[in-house]
């Protein structure tokens, strides 16, 4: 693997946001109300409910974007030190 600053740079700011205390709040009111209005949907609101299904999905694919990006550049760091170690000797 070859090292990337960018990637460490990116997986930085993505540990920042996924620690942040309004990112955590966020997400857990999105996927809260997704899945209110998914078990709450009468008989007959099949399109309502495909609608809260989707969002759900759409949420947990952008969580797990975050987490990827996250730890691609904690990847990327362990690559930069590997190398760092390895110009030393």
């Amino acid at each position: 693997m070859t090292f990337k600053p960018q990637e460490v740079v990116d997986g930085n700011e993505a540990k920042r946001i996924i620690d942040s205390e309004v990112y955590k709040q966020a997400m857990q009111k999105l996927a809260d109300g997704y899945q209110s209005q998914w078990m709450n949907s009468k008989p007959n609101e099949v399109a309502e409910r495909e609608r809260a299904y989707t969002k759900l999905q759409i949420l947990a694919e952008f969580i797990n974007e975050v987490k990827t990006v996250m730890e691609t550049g904690q990847m990327a760091e362990h690559e930069r030190q590997k190398d760092e170690l390895m110009t030393h000797y």
